[in-house]
């Protein structure tokens, strides 16, 4: 299969730049997702790597070959649309060979590999049938599958899951994820929903107007996210973001808003206004006046429910702490109503510290020297 790598890519159309400067090494086995809101570049850059697109400037190498250059036809990728682009007069059994048929392979090669393909993507007994006497997810499989038959180095997958319903989403993710696993292929594959991304990706990509945020495996994303865009684009329901101040306090750092008061660690650092963020899930709730609530280190939020979802296996509480709203993912068994006072708490381990005016992530790096530790920023390339 392929490497892909791709050099400072920007494409810009007049006066707007869809792509800036981007650059990622993807190695071979990767399954690499583009995520981002619409309008981020996912898809300009995903036709860039197809050769659909021409780059305003930068460089993309398949395998150490510079393909910048390469029409579309001689770059052995393949791609699947999220429109599936299948030939409606043609039968699924010629819909997988035309490619082939294109290349002028003998006739036994691509009866092989038609049937090889089609037992993957479980469409076996579809061969014979018309593009529109299928549903959407067997249409769906059998533009996977006309990808697969040309054996590319790479496959490129533009939204495939888009068009189906949320049950049959699941389904086909789910058998995505482990074609890839079973081919060991090089996938790069472009969505907007993060659940496709945590569950899929062994790597993520994500977008923000046109420039990398942040790169990285899903779980590094989820857990350190580089900044409040990535803290609040990955997460359903989203990390809580509080804006307050960090000082410090009787020696140590110390965080500040209204309704909202944290002890993290010992330490110095000069006062600067930031964004405090916790996930909902890393959150306790307890009643107002309960002793236990306010812990010795950590961060404490005390506020009153508004609202409580159930989900069936969880509850979401959404708390109003003072002019802003902050969620508390917990168990059923815990019991709130919309009026409660209520305080809500988390460790200091699990706090994320952003700069409010940079928007990147504050990392907690002691000082080697015997002064007191400070707080720096981790500026990372966007």
């Amino acid at each position: 299969m392929a490497r892909l790598v791709l050099n400072q890519i920007t494409r810009a159309f007049g006066d707007v730049t869809a792509t800036d400067r981007i650059s990622l090494d993807v190695e071979d086995g990767d399954f690499l997702v583009l995520l981002g809101p619409s309008g981020c570049g996912k898809t300009t850059l995903l036709r860039m790597i197809a050769g659909l697109l021409e780059p305003t400037s930068g460089s993309i190498e398949v395998d150490g070959e510079d393909i910048t250059a390469l029409p579309a036809r001689k770059r052995d990728l393949a791609m699947v649309f999220q429109s599936y682009a299948l030939y409606p007069h043609l039968s699924v059994a010629k819909n997988l060979a035309f490619p082939l048929r294109v290349r002028k392979m003998a006739r036994s090669e691509i009866d092989e590999r038609v049937r090889v393909a089609a037992e993957a993507v479980d469409i076996a007994h579809l061969l014979d049938r018309k593009p529109k006497e299928l549903s959407g997810g067997q249409r769906q499989r059998v533009a996977v599958a006309r990808a697969l038959v040309r054996e590319p180095r790479a496959f490129l997958m533009d939204e495939p899951l888009s068009n189906l319903d949320a049950k049959l989403r699941t389904a086909t993710r789910q058998e995505l994820a482990a074609l890839h696993r079973e081919l060991g292929a090089t996938f790069v594959y472009v969505t907007h929903d993060q659940v496709e991304a945590m569950t899929m990706a062994t790597k993520i990509a994500l977008l923000n107007e046109g420039r990398l945020e942040q790169y990285g495996t899903p779980e590094e994303l989820y857990d350190t996210p580089s900044s409040v865009f990535a803290a609040g684009f990955l997460g359903s329901p989203a990390m809580n973001l509080v804006n307050a101040t960090l000082q410090t306090g009787d020696g140590k750092i110390t965080v500040l808003a209204p309704g909202l008061e944290a002890v993290l660690w010992e330490g110095a650092t000069p006062e600067r206004e930031i964004v405090i963020g916790v996930r909902p899930e890393h959150l306790s709730v307890y009643a107002g006046g309960a002793p236990e609530a306010v812990p010795t280190a950590g961060v404490a939020m005390r506020g009153a429910v508004e609202l409580v979802e159930n989900l069936g296996r969880e509850q979401l509480v959404h708390c109003r702490v003072d002019e802003g709203r902050v969620t508390v993912a917990c168990e059923r068994e815990s019991v709130w109503a919309a009026g409660d006072l209520v305080v809500l708490t988390a460790p200091a381990s699990r706090v994320h510290l952003f700069d409010r005016e940079s928007g990147r992530r504050l990392e907690w790096r002691p000082d080697p020297l015997p002064a007191p530790a400070v707080l720096g920023v981790e500026l990372q390339s966007a």
